[in-house]
């Protein structure tokens, strides 16, 4: 059948013996105007919404990739107040313990000084 994409391989006219092979269609427009300004608009219309649904797609990947990367910043920035604060403990106890050297030290002095 024709609806189902299946052709005559020609078409034969026996008045005049003119044989079709194939035809080539260039275009098809309605010939009614409300036809043709109804599909205009309809073919805009499926336009606008596919762009607005490719703009809302590309914003939503945008904010997935921001979230991502503010995630992996503060991450970090956790991880580096982590680090400093490690930083921090080891220095007070050098001088925690510098102290306690000095300390010693000093009695040291101080107990030389008063035997001799």
């Amino acid at each position: 059948t024709y609806a189902q994409g299946n052709f005559k391989p020609n078409l034969k006219f026996a008045a005049n013996n003119l044989v079709i092979t194939g035809i080539d269609i260039q275009s098809v427009e309605p010939i009614d105007q409300r036809t043709r300004d109804s599909l205009q608009k309809s073919v805009q219309l499926a336009i606008e919404i596919t762009t607005k649904s490719q703009e809302a797609a590309a914003r939503h990947e945008a904010e997935r990739v921001e979230q991502e990367a503010r995630g992996r910043l503060e991450r970090q920035k956790i991880a580096d107040e982590a680090e400093a604060e490690k930083a921090r403990k080891r220095l007070l106890q050098l001088q925690a313990q510098s102290a306690a050297v000095e300390s010693t030290g000093q009695a040291t002095a101080e107990a030389k000084a008063r035997s001799e």
